[in-house]
């Protein structure tokens, strides 16, 4: 055991890791995917609104509470998940990025 230890280098050389998307295969068609499917998040997202909100007006329209409550559920979530797929989008670039404090 003594011999494994010694035979070790007495000082290892420093590791970076760069994440990036450079070199790797297939890079337009991944992002192409991911900004297809954020748009059809956004456009899902807001047809939850819209349909919320038409939902709620004909509630309101016909005296029902419990169309009310289901409409607002519709509305919050899709203002949710547009919210989420926003979000979701700057914490990944966020991740991505270079730091500002690390050398290039």
């Amino acid at each position: 055991m003594i011999v494994a230890v010694t035979a070790l280098p007495a000082a290892a050389d420093d590791v970076e890791v760069h994440p990036s998307w450079e070199g790797m295969p297939e890079v337009d068609k991944i992002q192409r995917i991911l900004n297809v499917t954020a748009q059809g998040s956004l456009v899902s997202s807001m047809l939850a609104v819209l349909i919320g909100a038409g939902v709620l007006g004909l509630g309101r329209a016909f005296g029902s509470m419990g169309s009310g409550s289901r409409a607002a559920s519709y509305i919050f979530g899709g203002g949710g998940g547009a919210l989420l797929v926003a979000v979701c989008a700057k914490m990944v670039a966020w991740l991505v990025a270079p730091s500002a404090s690390q050398p290039a």
